[in-house]
């Protein structure tokens, strides 16, 4: 339980050391630049017409950055296209470049773990519910006696211990257990909500006919460069050509 805490502090201390970063493509050579409402793209024509625009404006220091790739099959002859096309690097480092297996694994990985939390949390609620139908009992008694004869007794005495009620330990052992169940109900919720987008979004291993666009959501580790702005190079393959794009990765002033 320990451990578990310290791994649980430290994320949380991580997280608050995150900075909002923006990814901004860059045009090199014969590349060129577009807006689509507000967001950047860099379209590089060879054979094949690859396309790289960031999928959300912002993300952050901590979190894999999310870049979107289009490729238009400009000849007569079908290929394969996937992530195993694509290569990133912050210059002086290489980035993994998630599979969508890989992404599915790991969504799947941290519903675990978040389904773990939860019933180590459902257990320390069940303990304090069998607990919670102990109460306490101390005083003090007096008692006085007269006999027959007119002679009196008189008696004093402390008491203590404990009464159980069965009924607010069923109480509370139900909501202990109503908590437990809806906190894993959101959790699969989450889960099944995640790989539906990482299905309908994320880049697969995909044929790509003559003359037609096919693209997704490609994921990348976090630069590890500390500059500001650090660049992000990728090398999409399609066609049997090389596209290089270049991104700037910059945090975002306050």
């Amino acid at each position: 339980m320990i451990k578990i805490l310290v791994v649980i502090f430290a994320g949380l201390a991580l997280q608050g050391c995150a900075s909002t970063m923006k990814l901004s493509p860059q045009a090199l050579g014969t590349q060129q630049k577009i807006f689509k409402e507000g967001v950047e793209s860099v379209i590089s024509s060879k054979r094949a017409v690859v396309s790289v625009r960031p999928a959300s404006s912002t993300h952050q220091s901590d979190q894999c950055p999310k870049i979107i790739v289009s490729v238009l099959n400009n000849t007569n002859e079908s290929f394969n296209f996937s992530t195993e096309d694509i290569q990133a690097s912050d210059g002086s480092h290489p980035l993994k470049v998630y599979t969508y297996d890989e992404l599915v694994a790991e969504e799947k990985s941290r519903a675990v773990w978040a389904a773990v939390g939860a019933a180590l949390g459902g257990a320390g609620r069940s303990m304090q519910a069998a607990s919670s139908g102990y109460t306490y009992n101390s005083g003090t008694a007096a008692a006085s006696a007269y006999g027959n004869n007119g002679q009196s007794a008189y008696g004093y005495g402390t008491y203590s211990g404990y009464t159980y009620n069965a009924a607010a330990v069923q109480q509370a052992q139900a909501s202990a257990n109503a908590q437990t169940n809806q906190e894993i109900a959101a959790i699969n919720s989450h889960t099944e909500n995640s790989l539906k987008n990482l299905d309908a979004s994320a880049l697969k291993k995909t044929t790509i006919l003559p003359q037609t666009w096919y693209g997704g959501t490609v994921t990348i580790d976090p630069a590890k460069s500390t500059q500001n702005p650090h660049k992000i190079t990728l090398i999409v393959t399609a066609a049997g050509e090389q596209h290089e794009f270049l991104l700037n990765d910059s945090k975002l002033e306050n």
